[in-house]
């Protein structure tokens, strides 16, 4: 096995997964061989990251994680915390996070990490949303804690770093102006 994973000068596609996440009844070899693969592939943090390229982008992490023709690498605990508050929250919340990123593979961290997951969507939604009734931060969280579930009202509040009320007050006043959007909006019927 390689000391350190590839990485360029650029971002990597980074596919790291919790071992134990990998349901037995989906994923069958890939959970045999992850459990043979535990004596031989020792994780500190009971992670293993795998570095492919944007065509993995389409998979899910978990089939990403069965490709057998790229190395499987533990996830030290100094790269785990070298990422920000919300990836790890995603990690420990879903079992598996892809993202673009730099690792530094001589101090074991990753740098300029971003999700994978549908920026687009995300950006598309926004704006209708400040379009219309919804302050920035209104959009925001309600995208993120009610359409995506993304995360809690506690997590996001953390990533954030507001309060878990600020966050509420957000949610609650962008559904009540949905709400009162949906209630304005023709309901296309006879009158």
């Amino acid at each position: 096995m390689a000391a350190h994973p590839p990485s360029g000068s650029g971002q990597d596609f980074v596919t790291t997964f919790k071992t134990g996440s990998v349901d037995r009844d989906d994923y069958p070899d890939l959970a045999e061989l992850l459990f043979e693969g535990r004596t031989q592939l020792a994780s500190e943090t009971g992670y293993l990251m795998k570095f492919g390229d944007v065509s993995h982008r389409g998979l899910t992490p978990f089939d990403v994680a069965s490709l057998h023709d790229v190395p499987a690498y533990p996830l030290s605990q100094t790269a785990l915390e070298s990422l920000s508050a919300h990836v790890r929250a995603d990690l420990e919340q879903d079992g598996a996070v892809q993202m673009f990123a730099s690792y530094d593979r001589e101090h074991n961290r990753f740098e300029d990490v971003t999700l994978a997951w549908e920026e687009q969507d995300f950006l598309e939604r926004l704006a209708e949303l400040v379009a219309g009734d919804l302050s920035l931060h209104e959009s925001v969280d309600w995208i993120i804690v009610e359409e995506a579930e993304r995360y809690t009202l506690e997590q996001w509040a953390g990533i954030r770093v507001v309060t878990v009320d600020a966050v509420r007050s957000n949610v609650n006043a962008a559904r009540e102006k949905l709400l009162a959007e949906e209630d304005r909006e023709p309901t296309g019927g006879a009158a």
